[in-house]
């Protein structure tokens, strides 16, 4: 795969500089705050201690992304190359890849999403932490969640999530209306991620990223990491309908319901560290049978992508609607027509003021 001309990175804006910055040291920052255990370099703080769902697997239809069925099935035994990690700490619950970037770690599942923010794999306090799960995505031999979320530092050392953020268009050239020195380089060349579990192998496909605020002070906030579980059309269709929204990037990936997904999360401050921000990026299983290819020169830049109230303030403008491609979404337009009232959500609305 060629590459394409990065002659745009070295000539970065101010704000370029300051989001560097902040993005190396957002974890350091944070986690000298020994008085908080609010994942805030991780997790959105209220993902410490998120609201249930409602719902129960027993509602759920489509078997594919259930996690708590039971089966008859007996259990798999853990990979021969995860058994010696996985008798250090039973914790370790799979492998996390991204090419391109040194993301090469084992990932952890606490009792809750507060522990493994210091400390590592091996259960040593470190204020680097480890990659972690979220506590409340389950778990079993034969079943995966709905949504893999896992969390992760942005810092200079250890295991983090840093690296992350270079899936942003705007990583090294700083955000600009015009949009100069953007590149999507990383998903160009790394168009899937390795998340395997102990038990079984697993590749998937990037089909979005998106940049966001936690905190309602400072606009509408997307709660993406409530959305462990799937369990009806509409609540599928909704979801993946704010994530394109927000992405800063399209790309020739298409979803079903029924597919299974996974969502990294790291901290990202290019606003400063007054404003409580997240880089996400989305994948989604590479289905059975399914090539693992992704023609990628159909992914663009998304130079619009929906924000929030103070990137508005700051930056002005404000979102020009929605614009990718709804049929990349198998059933969503026909979903769509027979239930417009679900969709009717303050999220398909610009939110500048």
């Amino acid at each position: 795969m060629s590459r394409r001309s990065r002659t745009t990175r070295f000539a970065a804006l101010a704000a370029a500089a300051l989001m560097l910055l902040s993005a190396a040291s957002c974890g350091d920052s944070n986690a000298a705050q020994t008085g908080d255990t609010s994942d805030s370099t991780a997790a959105p703080s209220e993902s410490a201690a998120p609201e249930e769902s409602t719902t129960t697997a027993a509602t759920t239809t489509a078997i594919k992304i259930t996690t708590t069925t039971t089966t008859t099935l007996p259990p798999l035994p853990v990979m021969e190359e995860y058994q010696e990690w996985v008798g250090k700490n039973d914790d370790i619950k799979g492998w996390i890849k991204v090419g391109g970037t040194p993301i090469d770690y084992p990932c952890v599942q606490g009792q809750d999403n507060s522990y493994y923010l210091e400390h590592d794999y091996e259960k040593n306090e470190i204020r680097n932490g480890a990659c972690f799960i979220d506590y409340l995505c389950e778990f079993t031999t034969r079943t995966r969640p709905a949504n893999i979320i896992i969390y992760g530092h942005n810092m200079r050392s250890g295991p983090s999530f840093a690296k992350l953020t270079t899936y942003c268009p705007w990583y090294y050239s700083g955000f600009n209306r015009s949009g100069t020195g953007f590149q999507i380089d990383q998903y160009l060349e790394n168009p899937t991620i390795t998340f395997n579990t102990v038990w079984e192998e697993g590749t998937y496909k990037v089909f979005a990223a998106m940049f966001v605020n936690t905190m309602e002070e400072h606009g509408e906030v997307f709660r993406y990491y409530r959305q462990r579980t799937i369990t009806s059309e509409g609540e599928f269709y909704n979801y993946i309908a704010k994530i394109l929204d927000r992405s800063q990037f399209y790309t020739d990936v298409d979803l079903e319901y029924g597919d299974e997904l996974l969502t990294l999360s790291t901290c990202y401050y290019p606003l400063g560290n007054n404003v409580d921000t997240r880089f996400v990026v989305f994948a989604r299983r590479v289905r059975e049978g399914e090539s693992a290819e992704v023609d990628v020169s159909k992914a663009t830049i998304n130079y619009d992508p929906l924000y929030f109230k103070y990137w508005y303030q700051v930056y002005g403008g404000s979102w020009g609607g929605r614009k990718w491609d709804t049929t990349k979404i198998k059933g969503f337009d026909e979903y769509v027509k027979a239930h417009p009232e679900e969709f009717e959500d303050a999220d398909t609305t610009a939110v500048a003021q």
